[in-house]
């Protein structure tokens, strides 16, 4: 009889376990992020672009968006402060700029806001955490 109820003591330690192993699994990590920047100008351009919230992190799944035309990028370059953010846009083979962002933090509207640099063209741009 005592065997059973050691056996019965590690199964519910074990069910605790589990239960808060999944717990911690399924809150957000926050271990990402990202922006989504938008002019007001048409022909409308929309950059994303996620990245990794430690020091150096690279940018991932960055996409450029003309006039609702997807354009292939890379992001080789940027920069996040709190008070700026620069992104350089390139094509594919990084031989061409295609797009660069010049954004300074907005404390009235919680954004970054600035310019964006497109084939010769420079719009203002109002850039989202997302």
């Amino acid at each position: 009889m005592a065997g059973s109820g050691r056996l019965r003591q590690v199964q519910a330690m074990r069910y605790a376990i589990l239960s808060l192993a999944g717990l911690l699994l399924a809150a957000p990590a926050h271990a990402t992020g990202g922006f989504v920047c938008s002019t007001a100008s048409e022909p409308k351009i929309e950059i994303s672009v996620g990245f990794g919230h430690v020091p150096g992190a690279p940018i991932f799944g960055e996409r450029l968006t003309v006039g609702g035309e997807d354009i292939p990028v890379e992001a080789p370059q940027w920069w996040l402060d709190g008070e700026e953010l620069r992104l350089l846009l390139t094509d594919e083979q990084a031989n061409e700029q295609v797009a660069l962002v010049h954004a300074r933090w907005n404390d009235a509207t919680h954004t970054f806001d600035g310019t964006v640099e497109y084939r010769g063209r420079t719009s203002w741009v109002r850039c989202y955490e997302g």
